[in-house]
């Protein structure tokens, strides 16, 4: 989708740095871990092997990942770490995982959060999450999660320790929480004094078996492809690889701009739902009353539509009575958002979906500026964002 500017327009453009990539990020991090035995060591005296792994709404290059896992003569089973999302296709999960099968065979397990039969509960964090997780979690001899690391608008940044919570956790650990991303503390690059990252440790904290952990975490460049890997300890390893996710997905910007362009990328296009990333991590990089013009296919519809009930409710949907409903925190988080700024959605969902939640929608781009630069001015600054949902431009 083309834009034509005006000559001589203020305009700032911004994606993720475009570092190398570098082909021995990840087999040089398996051998030399952080905290840990290098993997051929962690592994060799354990048997039965869980292998968790991001699902299709993540662009972690997983199966570049998996050929460096030697796990011959082990008893494999590799899951596909859903959280509350819908299974993948099977194209989807080909993709995933470098063909039919991982490239050391074993079984292959879609979570479902929805299964009770697929759960093993697991006591109650500080801020009230009843936790319940996938049973294999707690039947594998060593735990291997492999991840991607980037800012999250919530949870400030995605991988590392959100293997467990949410991704293996039961639908209704994940609502309790993700009520807690409805706080203004729940922010994105921020993980001291967030409550939903916090709540994440607890249940690690709880679930324990660090010794049995050996985490792969990646930080990918514009293209997608691995620039950073860290390996070992799921903690420390996690936190290195934030420091270098810091550099690639922040990107510094001369001022606050009046319009900013949110381009939102496959594969988190996929539906309203998951666009809303796009949204909140440009917030900070909008002025007061300024626009944002988020482009976003959205094939697949709204996605999860607990959030759009309790936005289009007649009944107050998002007062606190509902704060432990699923979708809340994006309800209360896109409805703050639209008390400073407008939104354009350059979308393909019929025009009354977006109207309804306060969005004006689009299904033309250049319309959509030209339609913003009539009300914020010709000479107004414009920023585009040109990966938006893992992109947070900061002044």
């Amino acid at each position: 989708m083309k834009l034509e500017f005006e000559e001589g327009r203020p305009i700032e453009t911004v994606s993720p740095a475009d570092t190398p990539p570098n082909s021995e990020a990840i087999p040089h991090s398996i051998a030399n871990p952080i905290d840990s035995k290098d993997f051929a060591s962690f592994i060799s005296d354990k048997k039965k092997i869980l292998v968790v792994v991001n699902d299709h709404t993540r662009s972690t290059p997983t199966a570049e990942v998996l050929k460096y896992l030697e796990l011959k003569d082990k008893e494999v089973t590799t899951v596909i770490a859903t959280g509350s999302h819908r299974a993948p296709s099977q194209r989807e999960l080909e993709g995933i995982i470098g063909g039919k099968i991982p490239p050391y065979g074993g079984r292959v397990v879609v979570h479902n959060s929805k299964d009770p039969t697929s759960l093993k509960p697991m006591g109650k964090t500080s801020r009230g999450t009843e936790l319940s997780f996938n049973s294999l979690v707690f039947e594998a001899d060593a735990i291997v999660p492999i991840g991607s690391v980037e800012p999250h608008y919530f949870a400030g940044y995605t991988g590392g320790r959100k293997f467990l919570l949410p991704a293996l956790a039961g639908f209704d650990s994940i609502a309790n929480n993700h009520c807690l991303a409805a706080e203004e503390s729940s922010r994105v690059l921020r993980l001291e004094g967030n409550p939903v990252h916090e709540d994440f440790m607890e249940s690690l904290e709880m679930f324990g078996r660090f010794d049995d952990m050996f985490s792969i975490q990646l930080v990918l460049n514009a293209k997608s492809q691995v620039s950073y890997s860290s390996s070992g300890h799921i903690i420390q390893s996690f936190k290195q690889a934030v420091e270098f996710a810091n550099q690639i997905y922040v990107p510094k910007i001369q001022e606050k701009a009046d319009i900013v362009i949110s381009v939102n990328k496959p594969p988190l296009d996929i539906d309203l739902y998951q666009s809303q990333k796009a949204l909140q991590n440009v917030e900070l990089s909008v002025k007061e009353d300024g626009i944002i013009i988020l482009v976003s296919s959205c094939p697949e519809g709204i996605g999860d539509s607990n959030f759009y009930k309790l936005l289009t409710s007649k009944n107050a949907g998002i007062g606190k009575e509902n704060s432990r409903k699923f979708g809340y925190h994006k309800a209360v988080k896109l409805q703050n958002l639209l008390k400073r700024t407008s939104v354009f959605a350059v979308t393909s969902l019929p025009y009354e979906v977006p109207e309804a939640i306060g969005l004006t929608p689009y299904r033309d781009l250049q319309k959509a500026f030209a339609d913003a630069t009539r009300i914020k001015g010709k000479n107004s600054h414009v920023l585009v964002v040109l990966d938006g949902a893992i992109t947070v431009p900061m002044p």
